[in-house]
Parts: C-alpha cells; sequence; structure tokens
C-alpha cells in the first residue's frame, strides 16, 4: 500500500465511524419532529437540502471569483493553470454530485423512516456540509487530505441508499 493510500484511509476510517454513529444514534429530540403524514415529513425534510444548495453556491461563487481575478482564467478554461481553480471546479463538480444523490435520498428517507429517527436528516446534513468544507479544505492541503471530507459527505448517503433500496424491495 501507497503512503498516499495509508493516508486517505486515514482520512476515511474516521469519517466511516462518524457515519456509523450517526445513523445508529438517536436525534429525535434535536430537531422536533413533524406530524407523522407525507406532507409534514417532506416539509421537514426538504429545508435541510439548502445546506447542500449552499455548498454548491459557495464552490460556484469561488469558482467566478477565481475566474474574475485571472486574466488566463477570465475567458473560461477548463484547464486552467492556476491550481485553485482546479480544485474549484473539482469541488463544485464533486458537490453538484453528492447533492444529487442527497436531493433523491432525503426525501425518500422523510417519507420511509420511522418517525422517530426522522432526526437523522439534519444530521446528514450536517455531516454534508462539515463534509463539503473539510474536503474543500483538505483539497487546497492535498488532494489525499480531502478524504475525510469526501467521506463525510458520501458515506451517509451510500448508507441511505442502501436502506432505502432494501426497504423498496423487502
Amino acid at each position: 500500500m501507497s503512503r498516499k493510500q495509508i493516508l486517505v484511509l486515514a482520512g476515511i476510517i474516521p469519517a466511516a465511524i462518524v457515519v456509523a454513529l450517526a445513523w445508529t444514534g438517536s436525534f429525535g429530540t434535536l430537531v422536533p419532529l413533524p406530524e407523522d403524514n407525507p406532507v409534514a415529513r417532506l416539509s421537514y425534510a426538504l429545508p435541510w437540502l439548502l445546506i447542500p444548495a449552499l455548498a454548491l453556491l459557495a464552490g460556484i461563487g469561488m469558482t467566478g471569483n477565481t475566474r474574475f481575478f485571472s486574466a488566463e482564467a477570465i475567458d473560461g478554461t477548463r484547464k486552467p493553470e492556476s491550481n485553485s481553480l482546479e480544485i474549484n471546479l473539482r469541488y463544485n463538480q464533486n458537490t453538484l454530485e453528492q447533492t444529487v444523490l442527497a436531493a433523491i435520498a432525503w426525501p425518500l428517507l422523510a417519507l420511509w423512516l420511522p418517525l422517530h429517527q426522522l432526526g437523522l436528516i439534519p444530521v446528514l446534513s450536517t455531516l454534508f456540509g462539515i463534509g463539503r468544507a473539510a474536503f474543500l479544505i483538505g483539497y487546497m492541503i492535498a488532494p489525499w487530505a480531502r478524504a475525510f471530507g469526501m467521506g463525510l459527505t458520501f458515506y451517509p448517503t451510500v448508507v441511505a441508499l442502501v436502506w432505502l433500496v432494501v426497504r423498496a424491495v423487502g
């Protein structure tokens, strides 16, 4: 195993532990739960998608600012000489992918989770926000350093989608 692979593992293992603790925790008391009907459940869950949307908005804003202040990037090149612009573009692409998956999973969780577990959605949203920030900061340090943030964003969605598939076919 290479040094970089070990460093990535050192980032994703703690993220996986945090996700496991989040998924198995009791969150009914952290955020007041809605009534037990589909409209109330969706009304409870959908505002939490603002955190992924804001993470994507921040990335798009950073890219726009970087392009504005760079003579070589202002024309919209996809192959910038600037490392920070390349990181911004990669952050945006990955955040868009993660946001789409969350936007599919969270409303379904809102409808299918037992009511007492619905507090998991705000936790997933919080992990998403922290994960995106850690991903971007880590990426600016070194590509392998984005692993914790990637895991904190991706693993909750993997667990949610697996749970949803099992529930759908079971």
